[in-house]
């Protein structure tokens, strides 16, 4: 069968607010600049993704990047696997992490929704998986006790959520642990409680707080430490009985093959921006499925529940939704399960209106 050609690549940069804003020890998120990328080729079909370079000083050279080297994809047939391995070599000196992967990613994902589009499939068809409602884990956007008390038992009670993801890494341990005792006093007994650090802590500290955790039934310990102390992370592992979960600061299926030969984590969840895309995601999938880790995913629930519903390991999908308000139909979850949307590709209709208004000029 021969592949349509590609026709055009366009390239969009949007700023908009998060409402509410993404809070953690480190910062507060208010807004998020996005990079979409519109796919069209010579048959008609289209493909679409976006991107989160999550800093607006970032949003410019990663649509420039993406403009870049969607030029050099005119007029090759529709082959993101091909088109993947060819744009990692040609970015081999330069190296192909941070925004680079970045641009990569968001062109890898709309060449995917692309040729599923043009086979008429859902994504998730297209590479081999069954169209399933997938589990996921509410993530949280707040920071304290009270307010992520009253997020969860929100998320809870209009989601379904079985399980709830919040940020910790206040100065005292006490005040961790009495955040994660007003998290469970709002939800109940049968919801798991998850908690990330952002890298902040030291080994010692980090033992000392998974041990503290475990005793609350704290059901994974999030990126403790540095993700690129693959040693340290191997050893908190050891000692602990809670999970260490690791993965969305991975650059690549080398990043992940790193940490997995390490044994630095227990539980995976790979970025589909980070981790190259559709076709990043694929190696990575088959990696956690070789180690027999658990696989679930970060942010991007648009493309993640089609990505999970094609990974033998899949856990948990991570429902913070950044692009929502600005699609037409935003992913349904009911019953604390996601649903993949009943349209070929990966199901994105954006709201034109509303990328129009949020539209930056870089």
């Amino acid at each position: 069968m021969t592949m349509p050609l590609i026709g055009e690549v366009r390239v969009r940069a949007v700023d908009a607010p998060i409402d509410p804003p993404l809070r953690n020890s480190l910062n507060v998120i208010p807004r998020a600049p996005l990079v979409v990328a519109d796919v069209r080729t010579g048959c008609g079909a289209a493909g679409s993704a976006y991107v989160f370079p999550y800093t607006p000083a970032a949003l410019g050279p990663t649509a420039a990047l993406a403009r870049s080297l969607g030029e050099g994809l005119v007029g090759r047939p529709l082959a993101p696997a091909t088109l993947w391995r060819e744009m990692h070599d040609a970015g081999r000196i330069l190296g192909t992490e941070g925004l680079v992967q970045i641009a990569l990613s968001a062109l890898d994902m709309a060449l995917w929704d692309a040729l599923a589009v043009r086979a008429g499939l859902p994504l998730c068809a297209l590479l081999g998986g069954e169209a399933r409602p997938v589990p996921i884990y509410a993530s949280l956007r707040g920071w304290g006790a009270a307010m992520l008390a009253e997020e969860a038992g929100q998320a809870v009670a209009t989601l379904g959520a079985r399980a709830v993801k919040f940020k910790l890494g206040q100065a005292r341990l006490e005040d961790d642990l009495d955040t994660v005792r007003a998290v469970r006093a709002a939800v109940g007994a049968d919801v798991q409680i998850l908690v990330d650090y952002n890298q902040a802590l030291t080994l010692p500290e980090a033992e000392r707080r998974g041990r503290a955790l475990e005793a609350l039934d704290v059901r994974w310990l999030e990126e403790p430490l540095p993700v690129q102390d693959d040693a340290g992370l191997a050893e908190l592992a050891r000692r602990l009985a809670i999970p260490v979960q690791g993965g969305e600061n991975w650059w690549g299926p080398a990043g992940m093959h790193r940490a997995l030969t390490a044994g630095a984590v227990d539980l995976c969840m790979p970025d589909a921006m980070k981790i190259g895309g559709v076709t990043g995601w694929q190696r990575a999938a088959a990696m956690a499925a070789a180690h027999r880790v658990p696989m679930s995913s970060h942010i991007f629930v648009e493309a993640s529940v089609h990505l999970l519903n094609a990974t033998p390991t899949a856990h948990l999908l991570e429902h913070l939704d950044i692009a929502g308000p600005l699609l037409t139909e935003p992913l349904v979850v009911r019953d604390g399960m996601a649903l993949v949307p009943d349209r070929p590709g990966m199901g994105l209709v954006w709201d034109e209106a509303a990328l129009a208004k949020h539209a930056a000029d870089v």
